[in-house]
């Protein structure tokens, strides 16, 4: 008898999973990611330096500049990469708008934009870091002057400062809900990183990447509780079940060689992914 009721649970439990699947596949949106940031379309997109160093390679770094629609400096980040064009030769457009509490940027570097033309945004506000209040103004940007901006690619370093890595997910995960329309990425110095909402996800993985799948990485992991359905296919090792902090998460996974990754998901988490940039990996 008991046999009979485990089994009966099981079926019932595998039909409820198969069920959920169906659903998940036919209800929930589709969202598409594109991951070559050489060929990305940057026409209604906005880049953001952060006060950090920029690590990233110089053509990449201007590329992103220069083709992008708004163009955004937060505080100390103006000295970033007003030093980062000097030092690396680049021909650059200003800066669009430069936000922050401005106690970090240095007087001389505010005033010559200024006077090129760039516009401040002082945002003193102590409750919250200038990555997020300068995505809240990127938000109003767009209502005041009727654009669109789809999607945001941020210069962070993720490699020194654990409590910076942990804030910058954490405004990812805070915003969610009023950048659901915005693709959000966090350019680290190889590194992509973004918040995949509950949905459907087609990644899509460049040609270079997918040569050398052994040397180039990704990780998943569950944002503000368990992930209890994750579904994905593409990766060398897959998911299908629920992750949480505690239990399943996936790191140093990779890619199969496929160009998309399928990724299903009932609730935020986090994908990051090496972008080869490393000349000796």
């Amino acid at each position: 008898m008991l046999n009979g009721l485990w089994l009966n649970y099981l079926t019932k439990f595998n039909l409820s999973q198969k069920i959920w699947n169906v659903g998940m596949r036919d209800e929930l949106k589709l969202y598409t990611w594109q991951t070559n940031l050489e060929s990305i379309c940057l026409d209604n997109a906005a880049v953001v330096v952060l006060n950090t160093k920029i690590t990233n390679p110089p053509s990449i770094v201007q590329h992103l500049w220069n083709k992008c629609k708004l163009r955004v400096t937060v505080d100390g980040g103006t000295n970033r990469w007003h030093q980062f064009a000097i030092d690396n030769h680049l021909e650059y457009k200003i800066p669009d708008l430069i936000t922050g509490d401005f106690d970090s940027i240095i007087p001389n570097v505010l005033d010559k934009f200024v006077k090129l033309g760039s516009k401040t945004i002082h945002t003193p506000n102590q409750n919250e870091t200038d990555f997020t209040k300068a995505l809240k103004e990127i938000k109003k940007y767009t209502t005041d002057n009727n654009t669109n901006i789809n999607t945001v690619i941020v210069m962070v370093n993720m490699d020194i400062r654990i409590d910076h890595f942990l804030s910058n997910i954490n405004t990812l995960y805070k915003l969610k809900d009023q950048f659901s329309n915005i693709d959000v990425f966090l350019l680290g110095r190889n590194t992509l990183t973004w918040l995949l909402l509950k949905g459907n996800h087609r990644i899509h993985i460049p040609p270079t990447l997918r040569m050398f799948p052994e040397k180039n990485y990704i990780g998943i992991f569950p944002l503000g509780s368990a992930c209890n359905h994750c579904t994905t296919n593409g990766l060398k090792w897959n998911i299908n079940g629920k992750m949480e902090m505690g239990g399943l998460i996936s790191s140093s996974n990779t890619n199969n060689g496929d160009s998309i990754i399928m990724v299903t998901n009932s609730s935020p988490i986090l994908w990051t992914m090496t972008l080869g940039f490393e000349y000796n990996f």
